[in-house]
This record gives C-alpha cells, structure tokens and sequence, in this order.
C-alpha cells in the first residue's frame, strides 16, 4: 500500500508529478501531514541509487512553488487583512509579529520574499503578508522562483548526500524506514536554520521572527 506519509514509496509511484502535487498543495495553503521539504529530501534520496534526477525534481518544485504560492496571494490580496488575521492565529503569527513582517517587507520587495520564504514556519505567512500588502505581483513571484530555486538545490543534494551513505550501510536499493526519514527531516531542517543564520550574519536586518 502506497501511503502519502511514506515519502519514498509515494515518490516511487507518482515520482515528478507526486512531489509537484504534494508542494503545489502545501504552498496553496492546504495542510499536509508531513512537510514539503521530506518530500524534497526524499526525492534527493531516490537521486542517490539513479530512480531521480536533480534538474526535474528541481523544476518540479519551482513550477509546483510559484502556481500554488501565487494562488494564495491572490486569494490573500483578495481577502485582505482579514484573512491574514484569521490564517495568523492557526499558523501562530500575532498581529505584532504581522506587522514588523509588513513593514520589513515593503523595505526589501523581491529581496524580502527571498529571505523570508527560507525562514522555516514562514513561507506561508510570506505569502499571506505579501497578498494582504498588494506586493506587486511580479515582484512576489521573482522572490518566490527564486527562493524556490534555493530550497529544492539544499534539501534534495541533503537527501543525496544522506541516501549516499544509507546506501553504503544498508545495500543498494534500500528504502529508509520511519527514524532514518526523522533523521533527513531533522538534518534538512538545522541545515537551513544554520544557512538563515548565516545569511542574517551578512545582512544589516533580518526578517522578524
């Protein structure tokens, strides 16, 4: 049985087209059981043994990344601030914390929704924030595409990298199994948490948290 919380043998089944609908959902606003970035990492782990390749699985997040991102700021610069006020209390984004994101924003443009979108727990605040605000569209989906770029290149070579060497202790063709996909998810995560900081290090002002 083909199960959407096995990362790997979903992949294995619906490969490009299943990782390009699990993200194009996640970055409609729908929530998902487990995140979009093991699915990334996932598809980086099939690269290792030759059943993906880095450039589709690529394409497939950044096409799957700015339809669905650009259909939720399009709805959220429908709705407005209400919206916003609503999707912030279930994502756990006060109004305080709102508005320093607004004002920061409307400083960075493009740049902005770059850095923000690679903020683990903020890409979907970024998108709600950017339709509230009327962030020109073009603007919002060059930072989208372009920090879509970013995520799938760091997650799927993590997924790469990891599935290398569960390869050369569990044989060739071996799925990883429940703790080893915890262990990809938690090694994606701090892997981004310790490039954000370094990116916050060579800029004048972060984002706000």
């Amino acid at each position: 049985m083909i199960r959407v919380d096995d990362p790997a043998s979903f992949l294995l089944r619906w490969h490009y087209l299943g990782l390009f609908g699990v993200l194009l959902l996640e970055e409609a606003g729908v929530p998902l059981p487990i995140p979009g970035d093991l699915f990334i990492a996932a598809m980086g782990f099939l690269g290792s043994s030759g059943r993906a390749s880095f450039l589709p699985s690529a394409g497939a997040v950044m096409a799957a990344t700015v339809l669905g991102a650009t259909a939720l700021y399009l709805v959220s610069r429908h709705a407005g601030r209400r919206l916003l006020s609503f999707a912030g209390r279930w994502l756990g984004y006060d109004a305080t914390r709102a508005e320093r994101l607004e004002v920061w924003l409307h400083r960075r443009g493009a740049r902005g929704v770059v850095v923000g979108r690679l903020v683990p727990g903020l890409r979907i605040v970024m998108t709600l924030v950017a339709g509230a605000l009327r962030l020109p569209l073009p603007t919002f989906a060059l930072g989208t595409l372009v920090a879509s770029a970013v995520w799938a290149t760091v997650y799927f070579w993590l997924g790469y990298l990891l599935g290398s060497g569960y390869q050369r202790l569990a044989g060739p063709g071996a799925l990883p199994h429940g703790l080893l996909f915890a262990a990809v998810g938690a090694a994606a995560a701090a892997a981004f948490i310790l490039l954000r900081l370094h990116r916050r290090a060579r800029l004048r002002r972060g984002p706000p948290g």
